[in-house]
């Protein structure tokens, strides 16, 4: 549902008056209405309904006619799929009254019914009388939903990362004599039949298959059982059992497993004569150090200051807990952002009803407050009241707060296409079909399936999320119609299957999931995470092809390799895309798994090296190397990197045949680089710096896959570069060629007999890219009226970084624009762009509505566009 802003409401004690006040951004927006002298009589009894009379006093006392006047306002707009929040801010622990404000049941207060009209709500607004159309309940209104907020006395405690432990103790099986602050009580024996521990099995169910974990206490749970689970660290913590005086009722410590255990499957204990009662502060300390988001007490009369409304509690008793507090108020004034309790008395049937409902509308991405009406809907007709506290800072009561963190997204959307190769033998990255995620997976004309290895694992919603976001701003300046944001999903993909069904994919994406309305939208985008090493069902095409039938609308659909090594995540994402039938899979660029090992840097030696054995026998050299990569047993783990001399190789390669001949020094320098990329730096610099005869050919030819390593290779090589014709025909393709070439144009090195040698066999796009270089670019026009390969070679160059694409070319008429489209972040200087185009180029980015009628002129025209944007990747080899 969508939310409008909320309305906070202060009560206040006033020489024991009540007031309320509507705030505005923490200030009355009204005068102060008179006061009202309430008594105890507002107060309803555990266990009994709320008499129609106390509804009304309470409905006077909540809604004064400043107030009402203010709710009727902004109940207009309200509706299906919308809704109100109202946050009652209770008083602040020094204001003194003769009872608790937050135990009073204002979920009973009548207010208009969803039927209601607009002049019904101005004559409720203008009289303290009910509603003239009978009203239907606060609790109850579909357009409502209520807050208690309280002022916390201590920050809210630091969630533990990456955690998403749901901790379920249940004790509804203690009774027996226990001593509290208030004086000795006694605990009834659960009645024959009474479900025991049902609520934490309904629990389990509701997160199965979720993001979040339940990790069950041994039942029925000791205060040590829960201090020991919380330890591990949680985000919710569910009670299922008794509530006496201020504190929970737990199993004696007698009842405790023999070994204290606590598991995530541990049995049911029974029934338990023991009882211990577990005063909130304590509890409140545990749950801060655990880092709890959220505390759900299924215990009888947790939202009410005591048991007995007419009985004073005891004088210790007021000193720990305070007069007149709840323990849900003690839980949030001590920093527990979140706490839902309950009024009045509880079965255990309903609670066990209660938790399984508001679990799984809580995983499926509901706010606390409207998982909240979920779960007392199973509550219709009993006289228990589940309320939601929490503190007055916490804005956002969405669930996202309280899952498994995915890891930050520090690096930038960038992943190279590769081809689906045939065993290990995959290709390296080429620079040629570099790709931007955010514009390839936010401008998507049609349905994309795409398979990226993210060795990093990073958090890719929100990165989509952000860019579209910039679309959407970037639309609304140009004073378009308005089309909503495409709405970005993301799920584990578990045991090698998809979900079957769009009531199990609802349950199990996060952020929730959000209906779309029947209005302009750009449909949803889907992040299926599958970890490394598990292979797909059988039929994952067709379970994919589901997908699309749950009427999601979805454009993208991305499954995200994550976990294990580098390999492992290459090698399953190219097995799934195989099964999928797609002809590539992306790799994620610029991730520690990927770039590097994460250790300095290596000093490049003292170069050049001079033929010769080393006179320094201890140093480590090419023979050790080449024991420590045949000693590599498993090619995913090949173990640290070893402690080698690179100048000491160089020169025992100068020295005789080493490696065996120049094919088997570039398959070892293929390993090293593969299992030790900072250890592979330093020695590809010593080979181009000192490295004689065919072998530094072989690491020219190596270098030459990545452009990043070829800088490197040729700033050491300080201009001694092999000519092509040491190579043979076999061994030169285009693409390598290229390689080299723009290298040199991009060290520098553009100039001499070496570098014509190169572009005499270079291919047509980076001749005419270097023939752009060589006559002054940029020129007025610029390069992007070339074909599209020419505008990559001059990227690849290095001579685009700074150019503005929306100056070269304001309307996007050439293919060069598309093909740099696909290689640039989406700013929102490039959004304005790409919304400055004819509607005919914005459809072909999936950023305007489609055609209202085909036209194959233009579709001609704009094939090479779409070409541009995704070019065909290189046939044939592994090498570049």
């Amino acid at each position: 549902m969508e939310r409008e802003p909320d309305i906070t409401l202060r009560l206040s004690w006033q020489d024991g008056r009540v007031t309320a006040v509507v705030l505005v951004n923490g200030l009355p927006a009204h005068e102060a209405p008179r006061a009202r002298s309430v008594g105890r009589g507002v107060l309803v009894a555990p266990g009994r309904e709320t008499p129609p009379g106390k509804a009304e006093l309470l409905g006077k006392l909540l809604f004064p006619k400043p107030v009402r006047l203010h709710v009727a306002e902004r109940a207009a707009p309200l509706g299906p799929g919308r809704y109100l929040r109202l946050r009652l801010l209770l008083p602040e622990a020094g204001e003194a009254g003769p009872y608790d404000l937050g135990s009073l049941r204002w979920e009973s207060v009548q207010l208009p019914s969803p039927l209601a009209t607009a002049d019904a709500w101005a004559r409720w607004a203008d009289s303290l009388a009910l509603p003239p159309d009978g009203g239907i309940a606060l609790g109850r209104h579909p357009w409502f939903a209520l807050v208690r907020d309280v002022v916390p006395d201590r920050p809210a405690p630091p969630a533990t990362a990456g955690t998403g432990i749901v901790a379920v103790a249940d004790a509804t099986s203690a009774h027996g004599e226990i001593t509290t602050p208030a004086g000795p009580e006694t605990v009834l024996a659960p009645p024959p039949g009474a479900p025991g521990d049902e609520d934490r099995r309904r629990v389990a169910d509701a997160v199965r298959d979720s993001r979040l974990s339940a990790l069950l206490v041994p039942a029925p749970a000791t205060a040590e059982d829960i201090r020991r689970t919380l330890l591990g660290g949680a985000r919710v913590f569910y009670f299922g059992g008794h509530h006496i005086a201020g504190g929970l009722v737990v199993a004696g410590a007698g009842t405790a497993a023999a070994d204290g255990a606590v598991t995530g499957t541990a049995p049911a204990r029974g029934v338990a004569s023991g009882a211990h009662w577990l005063g909130v502060g304590v509890l409140a300390e545990w749950l801060r150090d655990a880092g709890v988001g959220l505390v759900v007490l299924m215990a009888c009369d947790s939202a009410t200051s005591w048991a007995d409304p007419s009985k004073e509690p005891a004088a210790d008793h007021v000193e720990r807990l305070g007069r007149g507090t709840s323990a849900a108020e003690q839980l949030v004034r001590s920093g527990v952002p979140h706490v839902v309790a309950v009024q009045g008395k509880v079965s255990h049937r309903q609670a066990a009803d209660f938790a399984g409902r508001f679990f799984a509308a809580l995983v499926r991405g509901l706010g606390v407050d409207l998982a909240l009406r979920e779960g007392a809907a199973a509550l219709e007709g009993a006289v228990a009241v589940p309320v939601l506290y929490a503190r007055h800072d916490s804005a956002d009561l969405t669930v996202g707060e309280l899952l498994p963190v995915l890891r930050p997204a520090r690096l930038a959307p960038v992943a190279h296409r590769l081809p689906v190769a045939a065993g290990p033998a995959q290709p390296p990255p080429d620079e040629r079909y570099r790709v931007q995620l955010d514009v390839r997976w936010c401008l998507a004309e049609r349905p994309v399936r795409d398979v990226l290895a993210d060795p990093g694992a990073d958090d890719l919603v929100t990165v989509l999320t952000e860019a579209e976001r910039v679309l959407l701003g970037a639309r609304a300046a140009r004073g378009l119609p308005h089309e909503e944001r495409r709405r970005w999903y993301v799920c584990e993909a578990r045991d090698g299957r998809l979900p079957s069904t769009g009531a199990t994919l609802r349950d199990a994406v996060a952020p929730a999931y959000e209906r779309l309305s029947a209005g302009a939208h750009r449909g949803a985008g889907l992040v299926l995470r599958w970890p490394a090493g598990q292979l797909p069902g059988a039929g994952l095409a067709g379970e994919l092809d589901r997908l699309h039938g749950f009427g999601w609308d979805l454009r993208v659909v991305v499954l995200q390799v994550h976990g294990g090594s580098r390999g492992e995540v290459r090698a399953t994402a190219a097995g799934l895309a195989r099964a999928l039938g797609n002809a590539e899979f992306l790799l994620r660029a610029g991730t520690p798994d990927v770039e590097g090992s994460g250790q300095p840097r290596r000093e490049r030696p003292d170069l050049p090296l001079p033929p010769g054995r080393s006179v320094v026998a201890e140093r480590r050299g090419a023979r050790e190397l080449l024991g420590l990569a045949h000693a590599v047993v498993d090619p995913d783990r090949p173990g640290p990197e070893p402690d080698i001399d690179v100048r000491a190789v160089v020169e025992e390669l100068n020295a005789g045949p080493g490696w065996g001949g120049p094919a088997a020094e570039r398959q070892v320098l293929g390993a090293v680089r593969h299992w030790w990329p900072a250890l592979y730096g330093a020695l590809l610099e010593a080979h181009a710096a000192g490295r004689t005869g065919p072998g530094r050919s072989a690491a020219l030819r190596l270098a030459a896959e990545r452009d990043e390593d070829l800088d490197r290779w040729l700033r050491a090589a300080d201009g001694r570069v092999p000519d092509p014709s040491g190579f043979s025909p076999l061994d030169r393709p285009s693409a390598f060629v290229d390689a080299v070439v723009l290298g040199l144009v991009r060290t520098g090195q553009r100039g001499g007999e070496v570098f014509e040698d190169w572009l005499a066999e270079a291919s047509e796009a980076v001749v005419r890219a270097v023939g752009l270089l060589d006559d002054g670019f940029p020129r007025d026009e610029g390069p992007l009226e070339e074909p599209a390969e020419v505008a990559v070679a001059l990227d690849r160059a290095g001579v685009l970084a700074a150019v503005r694409l929306p100056e070269l070319d304001p309307g996007g008429r050439w293919p060069g624009s598309w093909a740099l489209l696909a290689r640039r972040q989406l700013t929102p200087e490039i959004a304005a762009w790409l919304y400055g185009w004819d509607e005919e180029q914005r459809r072909a980015l999936g950023i305007a509505a489609g055609a209202g009628r085909f036209d194959l002129l233009l579709e001609d025209q704009l094939l090479a566009f779409r070409t541009a944007l995704v070019p065909p990747l290189r046939s044939g080899g592994t090498g570049v």
